[in-house]
């Protein structure tokens, strides 16, 4: 008698199994596993009601019952479907005996992943609310709304929760869990908010560590009010308490959102000392943030690490990162190469021009008048006058005056110029006049005067 009795609990045991599988979202990812504890243990907090006088199984049926738990027990499923079959077949069950046929089979259903049949089983239960106990009809109201969770049926998995919820003097912190859940899925995050942060409190006072999916999911729902301050320290709790790379990747995420970009420049300088960024969007990420923190050498040695060890694709993009970040630091010599590749590979003259300054840089003339040539050539120059000046100054340092002159008269075509240009051509002629004085004889009078 007494085992057939406790059968009434196993529905918690059972229907609690992996309930939040399926498709969830990125963010919350990690509640996996089931937020609500049983039912069952629950109950010891409803408030106190009147009793009811509710009907009981009849001596005639306890064995064949008893024998049904044995089966379930045993995890003989196809026996206990037997004998299920044959005890609905009687005419004369009362309401607390079909109540228990129900649950069975709920179970049953509910292991074959027959979650539809599980709530039609389930819910001729509720049917039989006058024939069975608060605390079982309760409890019920429980599986239904985790069973429509597992299904991804939000707005039903809701309801139920909430009916049972309203009969709990102080429900736990899986309760809260469960209705900020199903909240958060249809995106009624205000409501969602003080449910998970609820579950959460009532877990820590117990002396519990938060779970991460907890966490997770409060993380998630500031993300999406776009309250990253009070995200932040979320963050910190799943980095104290589950370190793992994507909560200090998203954490960074939030120092940007913040505007605050020494610290995600930090976050990332740390993760990369660690050996824990490992993708070339990470890398890219973090010599960017180096150089715009005015630290372009050591966003040099990133970027050629990465490119030399293949974790960076050797395209346009990461050749014109590293070669900016060597020239900003004045590493002119070995910003070279890459921004040759990376000028070779650009749709503009953009970079052939920046090649070309660094050329100037090492008096390499030749070299950067070809660069510059080419930078006219391809186009789409920020300033074209100013780059005629420069390639004039590299005719000019190799004598060639009259290209030079040639490339001075042509920057005079951009307003911006025209001053530049024209002190050029005067200092080009004066320099030409200057050789050609040289070059004159030097007659010496010998006569002397008597």
């Amino acid at each position: 008698m007494t085992k057939v009795f406790k059968s009434s609990s196993f529905v918690a045991s059972a229907a609690v199994v992996a309930l939040f599988a399926g498709s969830m979202t990125a963010e919350i990812a990690g509640l996996a596993t089931p937020v609500f504890g049983s039912p069952a243990a629950a109950q010891e907090d409803q408030p106190k009601r009147k009793t009811k006088k509710v009907q009981s199984i009849r001596q005639k049926h306890i064995k064949t019952f008893e024998k049904i738990n044995e089966a379930f027990d045993a995890e003989n499923i196809g026996e206990a479907q037997r004998l299920l079959t044959k005890l609905a077949s009687e005419p004369d069950l009362n309401g607390i005996e079909k109540a228990y046929v129900a649950n069975y089979r709920g179970n049953i259903m509910f292991s074959q992943d027959n979650l539809n049949g599980a709530l039609r089983e389930f819910k001729k239960i509720t049917a039989l609310r006058d024939d069975v106990s608060e605390g079982f009809y309760n409890q019920i109201l429980y599986v239904i709304a985790q069973v429509y969770f597992s299904q991804e049926n939000f707005t039903e998995a809701l309801k139920y929760a909430q009916q049972w919820f309203k009969v709990q003097e102080d429900p736990p912190a899986d309760a809260y869990m469960l209705i900020g859940q199903a909240q958060y899925m249809l995106k009624r995050y205000d409501a969602a908010l003080p449910n998970v942060q609820k579950g959460i409190q009532k877990y820590v006072d117990l002396g519990s560590t938060p779970k991460e999916g907890w966490l997770n999911l409060l993380s998630s729902i500031y993300r999406q009010k776009s309250d990253f301050n009070k995200m932040l320290p979320v963050l910190k709790q799943l980095v104290q308490h589950y370190p793992k790379k994507t909560y200090l990747t998203t954490m960074a995420g939030v120092y940007n959102e913040l505007n605050d970009q020494k610290r995600m420049t930090a976050m990332y300088q740390a993760m990369y000392d660690q050996n824990l960024l490992d993708k070339e969007s990470e890398i890219v990420t973090l010599a960017s943030l180096q150089l715009s923190e005015n630290n372009p050498y050591k966003a040099s040695q990133v970027m050629k690490k990465a490119l030399d060890s293949g974790v960076a694709k050797k395209n346009l993009k990461n050749y014109r990162i590293y070669s900016q970040a060597l020239y900003l630091a004045k590493e002119y010599e070995d910003a070279v190469a890459p921004l040759a590749q990376a000028a070779r590979l650009s749709d503009d003259g953009k970079l052939y021009n920046q090649l070309g300054q660094s050329y100037i840089a090492l008096n390499r003339w030749a070299d950067a008048e070809q660069a510059l040539n080419s930078a006219i050539n391809k186009g789409k120059l920020q300033n074209t006058g100013q780059t005629l000046i420069s390639l004039g100054l590299t005719r000019f340092e190799q004598k060639k005056y009259e290209p030079a002159k040639a490339a001075f008269r042509r920057a005079k075509g951009y307003d911006k110029s025209v001053g530049a240009a024209d002190n050029w051509i005067k200092y080009v002629d004066a320099e030409v006049y200057r050789l050609a004085e040289l070059k004159k004889e030097v007659v010496i009078n010998t006569d002397v005067d008597v």
